[in-house]
């Protein structure tokens, strides 16, 4: 056995439920290594504590009392309508965010030594054809948002 063997099966070593093979060969690992002897010495003490521990019973209206405290617990989710304000407003955002970004690329792309690329220039008209684009694929998932709300919360 290796040192990994023998941390994977102290626990069965300490309990008695290792095989008699593997135990012979755990102890005689046991004699060339002092690492593993003071993992051993550790769950030793760790399992004898735990067996000089009290049992502690559970009263008899244990069960039912926490039975009774799940139905007042609320599980937590999120709703979907939050996906119905996000959508549109990450797609504005990031549209408002395009400009400074293009400035600070422009700044970086002016340094010496880098290698130049070329951006065509952008008229007001494709400008406006993307931010339409922008708000109706906004308008698209909140009318997916909407179904799903009414699929999920609304519908009987």
């Amino acid at each position: 056995m290796n040192c990994d063997e023998v941390r994977r099966s102290v626990q069965d070593y300490v309990t008695r439920e290792l095989a008699p093979d593997d135990r012979r060969r755990f102890d005689a690992h046991l004699v060339e290594c002092a690492e593993c002897q003071r993992e051993l010495a550790l769950m030793t003490a760790v399992v004898s504590t735990l067996d000089h521990q009290p049992v502690l019973e559970p009263s008899a209206d244990f069960s039912s009392r926490v039975l009774g405290s799940l139905s007042r617990q609320r599980e937590f989710a999120p709703s979907p309508w939050w996906s119905l304000a996000l959508a549109p407003l990450l797609a504005g955002a990031a549209w408002l965010a395009r400009g400074p970004v293009e400035r600070a690329l422009e700044t970086i792309s002016s340094r010496p030594g880098l290698i130049h690329l070329s951006v065509p220039a952008v008229s007001l008209q494709q400008a406006g054809i993307a931010a339409g684009a922008i708000v109706v694929l906004g308008l698209l998932v909140a009318a997916g948002g909407a179904v799903f709300c009414w699929q999920t919360y609304l519908r009987d």
